[in-house]
C-alpha cells in the first residue's frame, strides 16, 4: 500500500437536497469515507434518519457550525456570538479578532463559544449509536482558530474526540483555463493562512491520543475540485521521503442547493451562490466516477 487517503464530504444536513446528494454518493462510490453533519443545520434529523438506513459503516462526524443558522443553545445563553434575531452573526476573522483584541472578555468569549460547541457535538453525539469516538472539522474551517481548537481539544474526553481535521495542504500548481483563478483570490489567502494556523494548532495535540491526518487537500480548489487538481496534489505528496506513512484527506462538497431552498440562508444571502454552485454537481459527478476510483488506485497501490 502506498499513502492512506480519507475521502470526505461536508455539509451533511445542511439542507434536504445537500443531504441526498451526498447520501447518492454514498450509495453509489465506494470512495467516499465519510461525511460530518451540521448540527444546526436545517435538514438535520433527515440526515441522520437516511444515513442510519443507508451506509453506516461510513465515518460521521461533526461539522461545528458557528457561522450561520441559530445555534443549538438558546441565543440569550451566547449573546456575543449571535445578532438580535438570535443568527450566528461573526465571520472566521471577526470571531479571531473580537476574541484576541479583547483581552477583557476573552475569558467570557471563550466560555460561549466552548458552550456552544460541546452543545453541537452533544446533539451530534446523542445520535450515534456506535458509542466510539468522534471525527471533528467546522463549516468554513473556524476550528482552526487557535482559541476555538484548543477549546475543541478541552473537551476530547469529554466527547471522547478521536480525530481533527488539520487542513494542512501542501502547495501544488495546475495552471489551465479553469484552475488559474483558484491562485488569484481567496482560496490562496486561505491556503496560506490555514498551513500557517496549522503549525500552531497542531501544538495543542501533543500528549494526546488525538489523529490528524498529515495532509490535506481541498483548500486552494475548494468549491472547484477537478480530476487534475487532485492528481497533481496526489502527485506532489507522492515525492515525499515519508510517502508510504502518509495520511492525506480530500475533502469535497457534492452536496447541491435547490433553488427553492435557498429562503433558508435569507440572513446569508452571499452563501446562496456558493450552496448553488454547479460545480457542487461537477464534485459530486467525480466522486462517483470510475476515473476518480481509477486515481485514487494509483495512489494507493503499489
Amino acid at each position: 500500500m502506498f499513502m492512506k487517503l480519507v475521502i470526505h464530504a461536508d455539509d451533511f444536513g445542511n439542507s434536504k437536497s445537500i443531504t441526498d446528494d451526498i447520501l447518492e454518493c454514498f450509495l453509489k462510490s465506494a470512495s467516499l469515507s465519510g461525511t460530518s453533519i451540521i448540527p444546526n443545520g436545517h435538514a438535520f434529523d433527515y440526515a441522520i434518519a437516511r444515513f442510519d438506513t443507508t451506509r453506516s459503516d461510513r465515518r460521521l462526524g461533526v461539522h461545528i457550525n458557528l457561522l450561520e443558522g441559530h445555534p443549538c443553545l438558546p441565543p440569550n445563553e451566547i449573546p456575543f456570538l449571535v445578532d438580535k434575531d438570535g443568527y450566528f452573526r461573526h465571520s472566521f476573522l471577526s470571531l479571531g479578532v473580537a476574541y484576541y483584541l479583547s483581552r477583557e472578555k476573552r475569558v467570557e468569549i471563550a466560555r460561549q463559544v466552548k458552550a456552544e460547541i460541546a452543545a453541537q457535538i452533544d446533539k451530534v453525539r446523542r445520535k450515534v449509536a456506535d458509542g466510539g469516538s468522534l471525527n471533528i472539522d467546522s463549516h468554513q474551517h473556524f476550528h482552526m482558530i487557535p482559541f476555538v481548537f484548543k477549546l475543541i481539544v478541552e473537551l476530547k474526553d469529554e466527547f471522547c474526540i478521536g480525530y481533527i481535521r488539520i487542513p494542512r495542504e501542501q502547495i501544488f500548481f495546475q495552471f489551465d483555463r479553469n484552475s488559474i483563478p483558484n491562485y488569484l483570490g481567496m482560496n490562496l489567502i486561505k491556503h496560506v493562512l490555514l498551513n500557517y494556523l496549522s503549525g500552531k494548532c497542531v501544538r495543542y495535540l501533543q500528549g494526546t491520543d488525538i489523529r490528524y491526518p498529515d495532509y490535506f487537500v481541498g483548500v486552494l480548489f475548494t468549491g472547484n475540485m477537478t480530476l487534475p487538481c487532485i492528481d497533481k496534489a496526489l502527485s506532489v505528496l507522492e515525492k515525499k521521503r515519508n510517502a508510504s506513512d502518509l495520511v492525506v484527506e480530500i475533502l469535497f462538497h457534492p452536496g447541491g442547493a435547490v433553488v427553492n431552498e435557498t429562503s433558508q440562508w435569507s440572513k446569508y444571502p452571499k452563501l446562496k451562490g456558493y450552496y448553488l454552485s454547479s460545480n457542487r454537481h461537477r464534485e459530486k459527478t467525480i466522486l462517483m466516477s470510475d476515473e476518480f476510483s481509477s486515481l485514487l488506485k494509483r495512489y494507493t497501490s503499489d
